[in-house]
């Protein structure tokens, strides 16, 4: 299987690597798109308010509240199966990332250095796994959002990193399979009470809940670096 996968993931990197340096505007482009929130994490969080904001046509308060309660459930969702994806990336032996393999292939120069990209296995992609996920929930709220998180989260988000050597082709499809099929179980999950002891809690505190709401968007938004930074700066201090 792996050899199979192989295969196809060079298939497609030397095809995709046949562009490189014909228009460094274009390289430029997706350099820009891989590295910078922006285009990432801060773009389908708006997704995800206009999601909260966006009321449809009649509907009551009753189902206002249903529908916020379950983005804030897909928000939590999204964040267990981002810390999920990087578990898998820690402990699965698959492969390197592209750029680090010796594959001999043309990639574009890159802003990214290899301590950033880190020598642990890229299988599967915490982005796609993490964004589907989050377009897996907004897709059971509004179908519209959905379908533009998914695409944006496959043209914007992952398209560019296969083309840098960031991530395989298969690292990115089996982690969209993985966002969605883990946000689906999670929605699944018999949590109606705590569901509703949360909106009571947000009900009764509407300052508080909304002020970390956005802690939370905003977080998800910078794919939680600071906080990841802060956590890895702290267990090296508790270790040593």
């Amino acid at each position: 299987m792996l050899s199979a996968l192989y295969d196809f993931d060079l298939a497609i990197l030397t095809f995709l690597t046949s562009f490189v340096g014909r228009s460094p505007l274009f390289d430029h482009l997706n350099n820009s798109l891989s590295r910078f929130d922006l285009f990432k994490g801060v773009a389908l969080m708006c997704l995800f308010w206009y999601t909260w904001a966006d009321a449809p046509a009649n509907e009551s308060d009753i189902e206002c509240q249903r529908r916020q309660r379950r983005l804030i459930m897909v928000l939590i969702g999204t964040i267990l199966i981002g810390g999920l994806s990087r578990g898998m990336q820690l402990t699965l032996q698959i492969h390197q990332r592209p750029l680090l393999s010796g594959l001999g292939l043309p990639f574009p120069v890159t802003q990214f250095n290899a301590h950033s990209l880190n020598n642990w296995n890229s299988f599967p992609s915490d982005h796609a796994m993490f964004f589907f996920a989050l377009g897996t929930g907004l897709w059971t709220v509004n179908r519209a959002a959905g379908s533009i998180a998914f695409l944006w989260t496959i043209v914007v988000i992952d398209l560019p990193r296969i083309y840098l050597g960031i991530h395989y082709p298969s690292d990115v499809i089996f982690g969209a399979l993985f966002g969605f099929l883990g946000m689906k179980a999670f929605l699944a999950l018999p949590l109606g009470r705590f569901e509703r002891a949360l909106d009571i809690w947000r009900l009764a505190h509407r300052g508080l809940s909304m002020a970390l709401l956005f802690f939370v968007t905003y977080e998800i938004g910078d794919l939680m670096v600071e906080l990841r930074e802060l956590a890895h700066s702290s267990a090296r201090i508790l270790i040593h």
